[in-house]
């Protein structure tokens, strides 16, 4: 088959993929886009003249590539258009091989996968740092390891250890702050009440945050967090 039968094909396939893909948003452009969609069509259809022209190939294998990125670039375009469907599918896959990620289940809900030691943990952005936290109800405040509260940006040598209170580990000093800011998943609070703790191998989210929230409920393996 001639190559300038080739090019025209290629060129036409191409330039019917972007109208399809443009579909009837190209009404909507302003001049500006138009002028950049207008750019973008004519560097596309250069770099296929140039590789279609240059191909020392048969024709037919061309024909076969050309389809083949094609079939690659629809799936990609329709992968592109379909992503919000999909978030879910990638939560919940997400969420199976890290416990601690919070899932978003619609709007002002988070869910937390039970972890293989059967609690529930959170990765928590405090501060603009994220941390790792067990999610304890029955802790009354949002207890930081000073580990965790140094990477937050707390200077913990300027803290007074003035409370004491009872950990896993026993006894412990403790010294009350309020974090900027709070995060878990879409659910933020700002000015939160917290402590941080000597004797803490690990950072506690106690009810602090959990009170500001219109529901927290177990659900089969799942802790729901209510915005």
């Amino acid at each position: 088959m001639n190559r300038v039968i080739v090019l025209v094909i290629v060129l036409i396939l191409v330039t019917a993929l972007i109208v399809w893909v443009a579909g009837g948003s190209t009404a909507a452009l302003s001049d500006q886009g138009s002028a950049a969609l207008t750019s973008n069509v004519l560097v596309v259809v250069l770099l296929l003249s140039s590789l279609v022209l240059g191909w020392r190939g048969s024709a037919s294998q061309a024909l076969r590539y050309m389809f083949i990125w094609l079939a690659i670039g629809l799936g990609l375009v329709l992968a592109y258009s379909y992503r919000n469907d999909f978030k879910p599918l990638y939560e919940r896959v997400a969420g199976e091989m890290n416990p601690a990620r919070p899932q978003q289940r619609g709007a002002g809900e988070v869910v937390l996968r039970k972890a293989d030691d059967g609690h529930f943990y959170a990765d928590v952005d405090v501060n603009g740092t994220s941390i790792r936290m067990l999610a304890d109800t029955g802790a009354s405040t949002i207890a930081l390891s000073v580990e965790d509260a140094e990477s937050a940006g707390i200077n913990v040598d300027a803290l007074d250890f003035m409370f004491t209170i009872s950990t896993a580990n026993g006894q412990a000093a403790a010294a009350q702050i309020t974090l900027d800011d709070v995060r878990v998943g879409s659910i933020e609070r700002q000015n939160v009440r917290a402590m941080v703790t000597r004797g803490l191998s690990g950072s506690l989210l106690g009810m602090t945050f959990f009170s500001s929230l219109s529901g927290v409920a177990i659900r089969s393996d799942e802790l729901v967090l209510e915005d």
